[in-house]
């Protein structure tokens, strides 16, 4: 976000298996950038996270100290160079998660495949 210091990123999107392979204790490094319009952006430092910490979404866990490595090994009183808060996380699931109920699994039926068989079981009882 240009000339801002209390930058308000507009949402994005990442799969589950780009972010962190579906291991969702997977340690995710988020680096944090200065934009500078001639392309030399500046590094202001980094943090890092898990999908499992994110998915709590906005709570007192979701604010991360961005820390700068180089600035921490040469100021003594370098705390940090700023926070980044998350306002909100999502998971949109999908048919091809193997936790969801419309997965279909090459092994046997999902939730819904074995709903209707018993429905159409109890049915021919009748």
């Amino acid at each position: 976000i240009k000339n801002n210091l209390n930058p308000v990123w507009q949402p994005f999107i990442i799969p589950v298996r780009a972010l962190c392979n579906g291991d969702y204790d997977r340690t995710v490094k988020v680096d944090v950038y200065d934009w500078d319009r001639d392309g030399s952006h500046d590094f202001i430092g980094e943090f890092t996270t898990s999908y499992r910490e994110l998915s709590r979404g906005q709570s007192q866990f979701n604010v991360y100290e961005v820390l700068n490595p180089k600035k921490k090994g040469k100021k003594k009183k370098y705390v940090n160079s700023g926070t980044v808060t998350l306002l909100s996380f999502k998971v949109d699931s999908e048919h091809t998660f193997p936790t969801s109920l419309h997965y279909m699994s090459p092994y046997q039926m999902n939730a819904y495949a074995m709903a209707l068989k018993a429905r159409e079981s109890h049915s021919t009882l009748i």
